[in-house]
């Protein structure tokens, strides 16, 4: 779903809301609601008026359509074996070298974009509880706010080393913020399924699911996973060359133009590390779910060899074509919608869920080997730590570019498992990869809040 471009700030008695967008291809009941001129300033005390509550729906989703392109998927996975980093600004080369600081830009910037989502939604449930809507409890509207909410802890608790949430001394570590989702999904769940919407209870199981699953907790990650409705989707929607006014995808400019910025990392190139920095790969780029230019070129940077990607399972222009049977793939444009959440994810889920107990190795080969049916890959036989990595590997194909896979490398590694990239940086010049595995607390919370002091070095 996507919503307005929009932002709520408080200040001298008033709220300023500006730079809105309608939602556009939502659910039809959805799209009804929101056919509503946005003033450009409110008086504080209008601030909870019901006939304001359209407005604030489409500023949740507002703040997840700039924050999730943008934060989540591209700077989320540049600590990630997803991609390459072709940008020449210093600090974001970094990030894709596993190198940062608390005082430089991008935790500066990526911290309170990443607060954009749930704050926003905290916000807007508070205000929905307290008034704004006459039955808050079986409203879907409710329903949307708090399941935004939790997928704003998520992302905190996926990217961010350690985050605060209010201007307060509490500094919540990744398994505490995961622990606040679950409350929200759940609450979420509950109005959801009073107000008979299906499309937002999906999601908040989806949500719930992913949460428990980070907390080790594998039967209700099992129980909620299978619980998602066949064929479910969640889509984040962006704005087509017809509407430059408003947020397109930013992963079209990723890949788009002299200066383009990312490409596929050795470890998902077709044919494998081995084939890195060779040219005309058409003959191994067999898997429809991710394919790239058989070339690499140099872009941003001029330095890094980039294999440009094409869109993938979680974008809303892929075709399941391959270049190794004459296949044209979808090249990414500026009006792709990505998926928040699907049925796909939360079987993943599931799966991993039954894999860390043990309780069915036939069940979770099975579904290895039908992500690899569709991957044009031979069946396996596998068994014990082999069978773990390729599903790991092959959710790793189904979710790529889709903001998920930092949050998978540090479950994975809070397991016991290190499968963020190391050792000699591909980038010829980069020499090795750091341990960043996450962005830390920025400079300016520690100035901002009076609460937190920086003890690090």
């Amino acid at each position: 779903m996507i919503g307005m471009k929009q932002k709520i700030r408080r200040g001298a008695g008033v709220l300023v809301l500006a730079g809105c967008l309608m939602w556009m291809g939502a659910c039809d009941a959805i799209d009804s609601l929101l056919s509503v001129d946005n003033p450009s300033q409110l008086m504080e005390e209008q601030a909870n008026d019901p006939a304001l509550v359209p407005i604030l729906v489409n500023s949740m989703a507002g703040a997840m359509v700039g924050t999730f392109d943008y934060t989540v998927v591209w700077v989320g996975q540049m600590f990630t074996d997803e991609s390459i980093g072709g940008v020449n600004w210093e600090s974001t080369m970094r990030l894709s070298q596993r190198i940062v600081q608390y005082f430089e830009t991008d935790p500066n910037n990526r911290f309170a974009a990443l607060h954009n989502v749930r704050a926003m939604s905290d916000s807007v449930a508070g205000r929905f509880r307290n008034g704004m809507l006459e039955n808050p409890g079986s409203d879907w509207r409710m329903a949307f706010a708090l399941a935004y909410a939790g997928y704003g802890y998520i992302f905190l608790a996926d990217i961010m080393c350690e985050a605060t949430v209010q201007v307060s001394e509490k500094i919540y570590q990744p398994l505490e913020l995961y622990e606040i989702a679950v409350e929200r999904f759940a609450e979420a769940l509950q109005v959801a399924q009073a107000a008979n919407h299906s499309q937002v209870a999906n999601l908040a199981r989806v949500g719930l699911a992913r949460a428990h699953l980070n907390l080790g907790n594998y039967a209700q990650a099992q129980t909620y996973a299978s619980q998602v409705d066949e064929g479910f989707k969640w889509w984040v929607q962006y704005a087509g060359q017809d509407n430059l006014d408003a947020p397109g995808n930013n992963m079209f400019t990723n890949i788009s133009g002299a200066n383009h910025r990312i490409g596929v990392h050795p470890v998902f190139l077709a044919g494998g590390p081995g084939n890195w920095m060779t040219q005309n790969l058409q003959a191994h780029l067999t898997d429809p779910r991710l394919q790239h230019w058989p070339r690499w070129r140099t872009g941003h940077n001029q330095a890094s060899p980039l294999y440009t990607p094409y869109q993938t399972l979680r974008y809303s222009g892929y075709n399941g074509q391959t270049i190794a049977s004459g296949g044209q793939p979808a090249a990414f444009t500026r009006g792709d919608d990505v998926l928040l959440a699907d049925k796909l994810e939360a079987r993943h889920i599931y799966w991993e869920a039954v894999d860390a107990q043990g309780s069915d190795p036939a069940g979770v080969l099975g579904f290895v080997n039908e992500r690899r049916a569709a991957g044009n890959q031979p069946a396996v036989s596998l068994s014990g730590k082999p069978l773990t990595m390729e599903l790991r590997r092959q959710k790793g194909i189904d979710t790529y570019l889709g903001g998920i896979r930092q949050g998978d490398l540090r479950r994975w590694l809070r397991l016991g498992d290190d499968m963020f990239p190391s050792g000699p940086h591909p980038v010829p010049g980069w020499d090795f990869y750091g341990d960043a595995t996450c962005l830390p607390l920025p400079r300016w919370e520690y100035e901002g809040n009076p609460n937190i002091r920086y003890t690090g070095g």
